[in-house]
């Protein structure tokens, strides 16, 4: 039993074949040894024969399993292939000769390797190109229709394309409209959120779970792919990206993008907030577990040898004489595997930590690191918004370019022509927006900024798992943004060296008298910091 798309099985195409087949077999008093349902994928380029439970059963045969022959039946004879007949009758040669005989509902048919005469062969092959040209002809015509829609879409129609929507959304009314499901959109942002946060997929998948968040679909829990396929879909900013697919083929994106199809339900500049932070994950890892103890993992390396620098931690443990000390300890990977390096320094943690987060972490928690006041907020969004506009401009602009000298028609270079004036006009729209921004976030006041940054610092080491572990995501991705070059020196210099916006040099010392760090910056070419 087989059926080539999802909408198929919401109807009454298994239970009908179901039914028809047992029935069949019952009559000819034949038992049933297995069923065998391929749902929803397409018999016309034979993807069933290569990847469903058709080719399974195919596969036992070969094997031996079924030494004294078996009976495939089935509705009817497109029901196992429809493709090209040559392909068909070949494909139906190999199975009878392997003991196989193909019966079917549909005329009380039996094809087996006794009985495959001429009249036989001959109904095959037709049947097999009926079936194949009734294929082609919906493939072809499906193919028109979707093209049509989006050409309309393109001109700048507004409807609903299908009736399938994005789990946070549904389709309601005549005609039909998209309408947001406002508890599924609240899970949508906070999805965002949390990963501008700093939270990975997984972590966010198991505080949905662990907040009884119902999944969007038939799921029984949140799983790290749900959560990675809603921060990667267009839809959540509002954009449909049209794709073809041919009949058993894999779906493949046209290059076009249709604005303002969907609701918005995220905006642009949290969009693009939580696509810097994934791409920030994806460069540098985060380190184990929820405590993200190192904020310079794959940053800090050793300067007598290259390798990195590896965390070692043991955590706080308290003294006999009641004082606590902290023994996490930076070490060099080369010397702790033998590969050389006589640097064997253990750098107490806690103490370069604070000491190269001294001077840096002002510059490094710039306004945008923090949510910002409500009409900075708004601008982002615009300029976010105008950014997306601006890049999309671009991309059409490049294609029509590449058409007009492709076919060298006036109708090409006209496009072209347009779609360039609007991509100068949205460039011009989006550096007046980051104009407006930068004259706004230079209105906060300077003890404002530097509450927010003690503020933030003081969360590295706060009881509470989550608030410590957001604010050492945000401090560690503003370090590894800023910070291109992080050394540390020994054995017998002990110091940190880092350069820092790809101007400046810091170098930090150890005081053993204090016990703690000391620092001092300039420029990369020798002149005077302003």
């Amino acid at each position: 039993m087989r059926w080539s798309s999802s909408e198929q099985s919401k109807g009454s195409t298994l239970e009908r074949q179901r039914a028809d087949c047992w029935s069949h077999a019952a009559e000819q008093g034949w038992r049933v040894l297995e069923e065998l349902v391929d749902d929803g994928i397409s018999a016309f380029k034979g993807e069933h024969a290569a990847t469903g439970q058709l080719s399974g059963f195919v596969r036992d045969v070969e094997a031996g399993r079924y030494p004294e022959g078996v009976i495939l039946l089935c509705e009817k004879l497109d029901r196992l292939s429809r493709q090209e007949p040559s392909r068909v009758f070949l494909w139906m040669m190999n199975l009878t000769e392997a003991g196989v005989t193909v019966a079917t509902v549909d005329g009380a048919r039996r094809y087996s390797k006794g009985n495959l005469d001429m009249a036989a062969i001959i109904e095959v092959i037709v049947k097999a190109q009926l079936s194949h040209e009734e294929s082609e002809k919906k493939s072809q015509r499906l193919g028109a229709a979707w093209a049509a829609k989006r050409r309309r879409l393109s001109a700048g129609e507004k409807f609903v394309m299908t009736r399938r929507a994005p789990g946070w959304l549904e389709v309601v009314g005549i005609p039909p409209r998209f309408v947001p499901i406002p508890e599924r959109v609240d899970v949508v942002r906070r999805i965002f959120e949390e990963t501008v946060a700093g939270f990975g997929k997984q972590h966010i998948a198991r505080n949905l779970n662990c907040d009884g968040v119902p999944t969007f679909g038939r799921a029984s829990g949140w799983h790290a792919s749900a959560v990675q396929k809603i921060l990667r879909n267009p839809a959540v900013v509002g954009e449909l990206h049209p794709a073809t697919k041919p009949r058993g083929s894999r779906r493949e994106a046209t290059g076009e993008v249709v604005q303002d199809y969907y609701p918005v339900v995220v905006d642009a500049d949290l969009h693009r907030r939580a696509a810097a932070a994934m791409a920030e994950r994806s460069r540098r890892f985060t380190g184990r577990g929820r405590r993200l103890v190192n904020l310079f993992s794959g940053l800090a390396r050793c300067e007598a040898c290259g390798a990195k620098m590896t965390f070692r931690g043991k955590g706080r443990k308290q003294r006999a004489d009641g004082s606590w000390v902290n023994e996490d300890y930076l070490v060099c990977d080369g010397y702790q595997r033998g590969r050389g390096c006589d640097n064997h320094l253990h750098y107490n943690y806690a103490v370069w930590e604070d000491g190269i987060l001294s001077p840096i972490i002002y510059e490094a928690l710039r306004e945008e690191s923090f949510a910002p006041q409500a009409e900075i907020q708004e601008l982002e969004i615009e300029v976010a918004r105008l950014e997306r506009a601006n890049e999309l401009a671009s991309v059409r602009t490049r294609t029509a370019l590449d058409l007009a000298i492709e076919t060298g028609r006036h109708e090409a270079r006209s496009a072209w022509t347009d779609l360039t004036a609007k991509s100068d006009e949205a460039e011009a729209a989006l550096d007046a927006a980051r104009e407006r921004l930068i004259r706004i976030r230079g209105s906060l006041s300077v003890e404002e900024q530097q509450e927010r940054v003690r503020t933030l610092r003081a969360s590295l080491d706060h009881p509470d798992e989550d608030v410590r572990f957001e604010a050492r995501s945000k401090i560690k991705s503003a370090v590894h943004a800023l910070v291109t070059d992080l050394t540390f020196s020994g054995p017998e210099q002990v110091g940190v060296t880092m350069t820092v916006g790809g101007d400046r040099r810091v170098s930090i010392d150890h005081d053993e008298i204090k016990g703690g760090t000391e620092w001092i910056m300039g420029r990369l070419d020798g002149r005077p910091l302003a």
